[in-house]
């Protein structure tokens, strides 16, 4: 199993992503925001499930066998949905401390759960096509649940490490 860097992965995505907030930040036309903000929703999602992902597979490959990081990269699920109880969930299988403090961590701020559970709501209901679910997703609400999530990355990413 290659080892992926953790720079060569989230932090890259994340990078597009801030740029793409500030390129559509300079758009004044109220649909085309519209879209901007729609597709940045599916995009964060994208990030926090890849982010998550990858932390946790590098975290897999540092400290067991190969075949034990192999096994868990090959049973990792191709698309999760990262709601809070899932997140929750997969901190669990790994070590039920992570998933205590990741309790504490939302509860420490009660917007952080909306924020992961509303980017991974938009992201469905724009990839099933139902609009009626999506009034909420602006510029606004998009780059405020992105810097939850940025701050859930960093905080399960120092949670691995102690």
């Amino acid at each position: 199993m290659a080892r992926r860097s953790r720079h060569n992965g989230h932090d890259k995505y994340k990078m597009r992503i801030n740029s793409l907030f500030d390129s559509y930040n300079e758009d004044n036309n109220p649909e085309s925001q519209a879209h901007s903000a729609k597709y940045l929703a599916v995009l964060v999602s994208g990030y926090l499930e890849q982010a998550i992902k990858e932390v946790l597979l590098n975290y897999s490959s540092l400290g067991s066998r190969p075949q034990i990081a192999k096994y868990i990269e090959s049973t990792w699920p191709i698309s999760r949905n990262m709601s809070a109880d899932n997140i929750n969930n997969i901190l669990s299988h790994f070590n039920t401390h992570w998933s205590e403090k990741f309790s504490d961590w939302l509860k420490d701020d009660i917007i952080r759960k909306s924020h992961i559970n509303s980017i991974v709501q938009w992201r469905n209901s724009i990839a099933h096509g139902q609009e009626s679910n999506t009034t909420g997703v602006t510029l606004v609400s998009v780059r405020d649940s992105f810097i939850t999530i940025k701050e859930l990355v960093k905080f399960i990413e120092e949670t691995v490490k102690s």
